[in-house]
């Protein structure tokens, strides 16, 4: 379950994660996007319906990247380049609204309740490049979440995207 935006980036998004890449490798992740939840994924037709369901009553969010960080992933193979998202209270409602209609169409997570919010920006990073913030003109707003999209991972590099709604 991800927060995207619906609307192609900025222009100055896009320059600063061409520069990302430039610096660190790797593949620009599309659509950016916050990972809400990961389930089990054996009922995809009910978290499509879990997410229909919901989505009238959710509001476009505001993403802002802070921090920039580097992890392995076990989804994407190999180290990914991460921006810690700012704490921002309607984001925190929202994400807490989707997980709970997620839990109520009982679908179990994947995360549990202590995960912080990030948005991937570069997957399967080559090279580990400067992570000082003041060299990425960091905070960014980086897009607004105007649309759910719910996937199933396939391999470490193919995301197949089952629905997607407009909020």
């Amino acid at each position: 379950m991800l927060f995207a935006a619906s609307r192609p980036l900025t222009n100055s998004v896009r320059d600063l994660l061409e520069r990302m890449r430039g610096e660190f490798g790797g593949r620009i992740v599309e659509p950016l996007h916050v990972t809400l939840e990961r389930t089990d994924g054996e009922d995809a037709r009910g978290l499509a319906a879990a997410v229909r369901e919901y989505a009238p009553h959710t509001r476009p969010v505001a993403v802002r990247g802070e921090k920039l960080l580097i992890t392995p992933s076990p989804y994407r193979g190999g180290d990914v380049l991460k921006l810690q998202v700012a704490h921002s209270e309607p984001l925190r409602r929202e994400s807490d609204a989707v997980r709970s209609a997620i839990r109520a169409a009982g679908l179990r997570s994947l995360y549990g309740d202590d995960r912080s919010t990030t948005v991937t920006v570069l997957e399967r990073v080559d090279r580990h490049g400067s992570l000082d913030q003041s060299r990425w003109t960091l905070p960014v707003d980086l897009f607004m979440a105007d649309e759910l999209i719910v996937s199933r991972i396939v391999d470490a590099s193919t995301y197949d995207i089952l629905d997607r709604v407009a909020i």
